[in-house]
């Protein structure tokens, strides 16, 4: 079947890595054939969790709260726009499971999150990615770049290095277990 055929990729990488940039170019020049999506998000539904896990609520929320909100939306973004949408073409995403597991598990402290992340994936993701693209720019670097940004920003890039230190170690260790090219 073309679902099989089609590729599903995500694009990942810390604050400022390029992968907004990247995004924008490939919209450009691919107009059609591709279906570009993004997380938290992709759906009516996804877009509300992602607005309250981006509310001043959801800042001083736990990590465990924050995990459960993500894998919430993943899993209504799976079934109503990713996977029918890899029955017509290829399917791009900003951002996926791979963040949840940087910024939840790892950024967030959370080790304890560590075994329930793989379980819930198996679960929650019914399609897994062909590929994962890491943007890999050093936590110091990606920040910087993303203090110039007049706009985007969100209250994870107000966090301090350590805490981008952390999420790009965890990157590292998730992209052991998947597909995935370093760039």
């Amino acid at each position: 079947s073309n679902a099989k055929m089609n590729k599903f990729i995500v694009l990942c990488g810390g604050e400022g890595s390029g992968k907004s940039s990247m995004i924008d170019r490939l919209k450009v020049k691919y107009p059609t054939g591709i279906v570009f999506t993004r997380e938290p998000g992709g759906t009516q539904y996804a877009e509300s969790i992602r607005a309250l896990m981006f509310s001043a609520d959801g800042q001083v929320s736990t990590a465990e709260t924050q995990f459960g909100l993500a894998f919430a939306a993943r899993n209504d973004h799976m079934h109503k726009k990713i996977i029918p949408a890899l029955n017509a073409g290829h399917v791009i995403s900003d951002r996926f499971d791979c963040c949840t597991f940087a910024y939840q598990v790892c950024g967030g402290e959370a080790p304890q999150l560590l075994d329930l992340f793989w379980a819930t994936r198996d679960i929650f993701v019914p399609r897994k990615p062909d590929l994962y693209i890491f943007f890999d720019v050093p936590p110091a670097v990606g920040l910087a770049r993303a203090s110039t940004r007049k706009t985007g920003n969100n209250f994870f890039d107000e966090k301090k290095l350590p805490f981008h230190e952390a999420i790009y170690a965890g990157y590292k260790e998730f992209l052991k277990k998947v597909p995935h090219k370093t760039i």
